[in-house]
């Protein structure tokens, strides 16, 4: 009970940020090897990061995440990605969940991408996020809208704008007042060789000061992929690999917290047009 206790505190610790509640975090594991510099990036998992960026997937996409924090026992967070490219605009669900004990996080999101111009993009998403607390199972909800731009400057240099909690519904209870901030991040990737991609970007939440990411992944051998980056506010860093087979794409990263340790992340994602 007194473990159950505590796991549950922290739980709320990690994710209120006195008061504000960060969500979609497990949420692929070539990202979080790239600590987390991926606004201007595309792939399964881009419909939680920036859904501008959909509009580079050409097929269809199914991604599933996992990720167990600080290796935390009984504290895991997956998510599962689907992407849907048609002729007039891309189209993707994004699920995520993070759960400890009795205390459990969900999103469900809708997201809708379209080509605007020959260099510009645009996309949103419309996203539901629930709360169940241990107190008698009780539940509470919150409607939230994200939305972000892609500008692809060349067929090298990628640049991504994106804003997280445009709108949203606050969530109450008789012991807690949640409010979701404004989150703003602004970047780049640039492919400098065949071999070598390199991705930044600086992000801003509401009442904190501003803090940079970049990452950079590198071409090993065909088909696989070596992965790192650094993060501040808090300090991270993290490293992973990836492994493309056949229709599978295979990525595994570690993330390292300068207070709270290592966490494993692990995805899988599918190319469902093959």
């Amino acid at each position: 009970m007194k473990t159950g206790l505590l796991i549950y505190l922290l739980a709320l610790l990690f994710h209120s940020h006195s008061l504000a509640i960060e969500r979609g975090t497990a949420t692929g594991a070539r990202e979080a090897a790239l600590s987390q510099a991926v606004v201007a990036l595309g792939g399964s998992f881009a419909v939680f990061h920036n859904q501008a960026f959909l509009t580079e997937n050409k097929t269809p996409l199914l991604g599933v995440c996992y990720r167990q924090p600080y290796f935390i026992q009984g504290y895991h967070e997956c998510a599962l990605s689907l992407v849907y490219p048609t002729s007039t605009a891309i189209f993707a669900i994004g699920v995520s969940q993070s759960a400890i004990t009795l205390y459990r996080e969900s999103n469900v999101g809708i997201s809708i991408a379209k080509i605007l111009t020959r260099k510009l993009s645009a996309g949103i998403l419309f996203n539901y996020f629930n709360l169940t607390f241990p107190e008698a199972s009780s539940q509470r909800g919150s409607f939230q809208v994200d939305g972000g731009i892609g500008y692809k400057y060349s067929e090298k240099l990628l640049i991504g704008f994106h804003l997280r909690n445009i709108a949203t519904t606050k969530i109450e209870t008789f012991q807690y007042n949640f409010t979701f901030p404004l989150i703003i991040r602004g970047g780049a990737s640039y492919r400098l060789t065949e071999i070598i991609l390199l991705a930044g970007e600086i992000i801003y939440e509401q009442h904190y000061s501003p803090g940079i990411r970049c990452g950079t992944e590198y071409l090993l051998r065909d088909n696989f992929r070596i992965r790192g980056g650094i993060s501040t506010n808090p300090f991270q860093h993290s490293f992973g690999f990836g492994y493309k087979w056949n229709i599978c794409l295979l990525d595994f990263a570690l993330v390292h917290h300068e207070i709270l340790g290592y966490t494993p992340f692990l995805s899988v994602s599918f190319n469902l047009n093959r």
